[in-house]
């Protein structure tokens, strides 16, 4: 890849989650990180990098600008970026925010060299998942050197923005729903004696260990190795009966439907 320059607006966690995985490939000097304290942007200062305040000089000096900010800071920052909008147009835009749709960025940018990308928490040990869409002036050499800067956080889905919300309503919001289920199996390992450290040990690598036999059996369906598990009148069988009769699918029809319908909600206001 050529050399970019690269501007960050926002120097939150995953701002600084997406700054650590480029700077592998990129030299810390060329990238500047707007935010509205300096104080806290120092550490990127430690790097090389460039801090400032100012969104249009950060905007300004970049080929890239990272949107890094929340939603409903996102509409202000759009309406100040809008002032210049005639300097926008060779530039690649990478927006953060969840429920800010392509069109919603483009209307006040004048461009349509925007990608969107929902990068969940495990995004910072490398084991994450980010979701990703391209507006319709986004080339082939952007998706390339976005995906090659974020590759150290873990695999790229691409999708349109329907799948961009699934994906963030499985994938952004599913450590949420692993960490209660974890949570629980840690309860009852202490309700029924265990200590709390071993009970965390415990469930720790039963969630690993099962996560890691289904990344390395492709070739198996994730029900068959539910089903080696599990033999008929058994213990793993007694309780599977139990999440059945609890309708466990049903809940997580639920729960996932919920946060889509929430991020549905979020897209109506922006």
């Amino acid at each position: 890849m050529t050399t970019k320059k690269i501007s960050f607006i926002g120097g939150g966690n995953m701002s600084s989650c997406i700054y650590a995985s480029i700077i592998k490939s990129e030299d810390a000097k060329n990238i500047t990180i707007s935010g509205p304290h300096l104080e806290k942007l120092e550490k990127f200062k430690a790097e090389g990098s460039v801090i400032t305040t100012d969104n249009i000089e950060a905007t300004k000096s970049a080929d890239i600008i990272f949107l890094g900010v929340k939603p409903q800071i996102l509409t202000s920052v759009l309406e100040q970026l809008s002032t210049i909008k005639d300097e926008l147009q060779n530039k690649l835009f990478v927006s953060m925010a969840a429920g800010f749709k392509l069109s919603s960025i483009s209307s006040k940018l004048g461009t349509n060299r925007i990608i969107r990308i929902m990068p969940n928490t495990p995004c910072k040990i490398g084991l994450g998942t980010i979701a990703v869409a391209y507006d319709s002036a986004v080339s082939d050499e952007d998706k390339a050197t976005v995906k090659q800067y974020l590759s150290n956080m873990g695999q790229c889905i691409e999708g349109d923005e329907n799948n961009l919300n699934v994906i963030g309503a499985v994938c952004g919001c599913g450590p949420a729903f692993v960490y209660r289920f974890m949570e629980s199996l840690v309860a009852e390992a202490v309700r029924h004696g265990i200590k709390a450290e071993d009970a965390r040990k415990m469930v720790e690598q039963t969630v690993l260990g099962s996560a890691s036999m289904v990344i390395q059996n492709q070739d198996a369906t994730i029900a068959s190795l539910r089903e080696a598990v599990t033999s008929k009148g058994g213990t793993t069988f007694a309780g599977l009966c139990k999440m059945t009769e609890g309708n466990f699918e049903k809940i997580m029809e639920n729960t996932i439907n919920a946060s889509l319908d929430r991020t549905y909600e979020f897209e109506s206001m922006f």
